[in-house]
């Protein structure tokens, strides 16, 4: 069983690690998970894969609203040679975490998931970070901040609570 998802000060390691000049906004969230996953990259894909319909929709919404404001409306970002997990970009990877992301006129961002094996599985930490552009990307920010909030700790926690089978290598 799985514990709950708690909100923590952000890793300095989620700051070093994402490479942004200047972040306007960061959270994190902790949960530990009665797992041990491979590689962070596992954890990653496991946080991403399959997404609840409510997701589904909010991008949905998401992509119609911001289109017609020259946004990508599929967040669906270049690859850097480093691979994706679902539609952003591997910006970096180690075995214990990873960072994905993107950059877009109005901001940029940056997705930090680490993952630390411990005597009850591993603890699972994901952080995002993002550096705003100019002031559309500040209303963008504010206006999905709540949804955000929402979705970080919901993918977490359905991501530590899957069952082995479902990503290959956990244990």
């Amino acid at each position: 069983m799985t514990d709950k998802v708690l909100l923590i000060p952000t890793p300095a390691a989620a700051i070093r690690a994402s490479g942004l000049t200047h972040i306007d906004f960061a959270d994190g969230y902790s949960v530990q998970a009665d797992r041990t996953y491979v590689d962070a990259e596992q954890a990653a894909r496991a946080v991403f894969a399959d997404p609840p319909h409510m997701v589904r929709c909010l991008m949905a919404l998401r992509n119609g609203i911001v289109a017609p404001f020259g946004l990508k409306a599929g967040i669906d970002f270049s690859d850097r040679g480093l691979g994706k997990i679902d539609v952003f970009p591997i910006i970096s990877s180690t075995g214990s975490e990873v960072v994905v992301g993107g950059n877009d006129k109005h901001l940029d961002f940056r997705i930090w998931i680490s993952v630390q094996p411990n005597l009850k599985g591993s603890e699972v930490t994901i952080s995002t970070l993002v550096k705003i552009n100019n002031l559309l990307g500040r209303g963008y920010l504010f206006v999905i901040m709540p949804f955000h909030k929402l979705l970080s700790r919901s993918l977490l926690q359905r991501a530590v609570g899957r069952r082995d089978e479902v990503f290959p290598g956990a244990m």
